[in-house]
């Protein structure tokens, strides 16, 4: 049998799960093609007026080069790197310097946010973009294969569960919001003779108060992502055959559409939808829920058309020349 050729890849992130669990997904799908080695290397700390001159200067490479030296000017040289992976903008930026550099392929998971797409040379996102630069277009933004292995899992139709994300400008979820959330969360496994799971993420309020002065009923588990032994997300979802997302948040609705689950997204009346929400609607990967209304069952998926891996393999192929 052919052996598989070997990619060193350089990782770029900034510590933060929104970034940096997209690019673990590309780097996931790689290992069905190539052997794989993963260095990790955290960006250096950057402020926004840095950000906000680097992608104006990135239309102006030479200026770009003499900028970005001296914002990053601890930077220590890599050797044998074969490409870099990086998601998120000030990874981006620190990525198009390391990448100039050392000479190795960038390749993105996000939208370039009008940064100049000739310095990168592969973007990776789940809606199109007007960029100079090779682009694939996925089902969903990529996600870590720990998701897209549940696809496999048989569905018992027993468990529903509840991810709580935060308020953002597009989802402007009140503390009333998430209480009414949970409330209508419960109701719905009661009348339906389900048993609920509830979690959520760092960017939740504090609902200590809420669940001080709510009896819980015994057919629903907390998992709070603050409290000691919670089970991790990839658990959550085994266990689960429907699931309720809050809108706002990007990344866990694309890991629990790759999970193969029936996934409802929950809205309010101030929710904008937007565009990546739109596609999952159309492609009848999600359904949505208005707070406003009862919770219903989700009954609609789509698996057919999640294939994140060969694509992605696809671009660094043709990027790579191997």
């Amino acid at each position: 049998m052919k052996s598989k050729p070997s990619l060193a890849v350089l990782l770029i992130h900034d510590q933060r799960a929104g970034h940096l669990n997209p690019s673990l997904g590309v780097y996931d799908c790689l290992e069905t093609a190539y052997t794989t080695t993963l260095d990790k290397v955290e960006t250096p700390s950057i402020k926004k007026w840095q950000i906000s001159i680097l992608k104006k200067l990135s239309w102006y490479p030479p200026l770009f080069d003499f900028c970005s030296t001296i914002f990053f000017k601890k930077f220590q040289s890599k050797q044998n790197i074969d490409c870099i992976i990086c998601s998120g903008m000030p990874n981006l930026l620190y990525s198009i310097f390391v990448s100039r550099r050392l000479k190795v392929p960038l390749f993105y998971a996000g939208d370039l946010r009008k940064v100049n797409g000739q310095l990168v040379n592969c973007t990776i996102t789940a809606l199109e973009q007007n960029t100079a630069s090779d682009q694939v277009v996925l089902a969903t933004p990529p996600v870590k294969k720990d998701f897209i292995n549940l696809q496999q899992d048989q569905l018992d139709q027993t468990t529903a569960l509840l991810i709580l994300g935060g308020p953002t400008d597009e989802h402007p979820f009140t503390y009333d919001d998430f209480e009414k959330i949970i409330d209508k969360f419960i109701a719905f496994c009661t009348q339906n003779q389900l048993k609920g799971l509830i979690t959520n993420s760092r960017r939740t309020p504090n609902l200590d108060r809420y669940f001080q002065k709510t009896k819980i009923p015994e057919n629903i588990q907390l998992h709070l992502v603050q409290t000691k032994n919670a089970l991790s997300l990839v658990q959550l979802i085994k266990q689960a055959t429907y699931i309720f997302v809050t809108e706002d948040s990007t990344s866990m609705l694309a890991e629990t559409i790759q999970s193969g689950r029936f996934i409802c997204s929950i809205y309010n009346s101030k929710s904008i939808l937007e565009p990546l929400n739109q596609k999952y609607l159309q492609h009848k990967l999600m359904q949505r829920q208005n707070l406003a209304a009862d919770f219903q069952h989700p009954d609609c998926k789509n698996t057919q058309a999640l294939d994140l891996t060969r694509p992605i393999v696809q671009a660094f192929k043709r990027n790579l020349g191997y």
